[in-house]
């Protein structure tokens, strides 16, 4: 059963990351870019601190702390869209790592949404719902518009030299057009991976992970 609930899943993903590409293209995301004002930049930072390894993060003004549950998105406001609510309600006992299934917001500009990806997994012994399961990994894009602060300042238009000099980060690869730096959580059952441009050498997704 465990087989075709993942089976199941993987149709989903691809099904939920098709919709968010053609909302991408329709010009849906926010005015913003992603790009926090001052202001949003200063509030942030106030509760953020400096310690990358804190894990906790700044996403559309609400202040989150991985590791963290599905729950912890749907009280601020995020939702599966309608075909993952019908179709994955629940999550398998024993399920390590589910298939990512995206996650929508409507944006603070009233006309658009931003979106994110999670994976979520099921460790216990019994089934639980999917709003109350754990999520393994958590990933923003800044092509989905989302405002993304972390410690220290770090936003999508913060560069890889900027980001490795705060954060000392335990891998920084930076070979053949590709370029991220992963660093631990203070707790070392968790960490975060950053991704970069090649090009224009800035933040391209933000991943939150927890360790199987």
């Amino acid at each position: 059963m465990k087989k075709n609930l993942l089976r199941h899943l993987s149709v989903l993903a691809c099904i939920t990351a098709v919709a968010v590409a053609v909302t991408a293209c329709g010009g849906s995301t926010p005015s913003n870019g992603g790009i926090p004002t001052q202001e949003q930049l200063s509030a942030a930072q106030d509760a953020l601190g400096d310690k990358i390894s804190s894990l906790s993060f700044s996403v559309d003004g609400v202040i989150y702390q991985f590791p963290m549950y599905v729950s912890d998105m749907t009280d601020n406001g995020w939702a599966f869209d309608s075909s993952t609510k019908s179709s994955l309600k629940t999550i398998e006992a024993d399920t390590l790592v589910a298939p990512a299934v995206s996650m929508r917001k409507k944006a603070t500009d009233g006309y658009a949404a931003t979106s994110c990806s999670v994976q979520p997994i099921n460790k216990s012994a019994s089934e639980i719902s999917l709003e109350n399961a754990r999520i393994y990994k958590i990933t923003f894009s800044k092509s989905n518009g989302t405002t993304l602060i972390l410690p220290s300042g770090i936003t999508w238009d913060s560069t890889f030299e900027e980001v490795k000099e705060v954060c000392k980060p335990e891998a920084a690869f930076d070979q053949d057009g590709i370029k991220y730096m992963k660093i631990k959580g203070e707790d070392s059952a968790y960490s975060i991976t950053i991704n970069f441009d090649a090009t224009q050498n800035t933040i391209t997704s933000v991943e939150y992970q927890g360790r199987l």
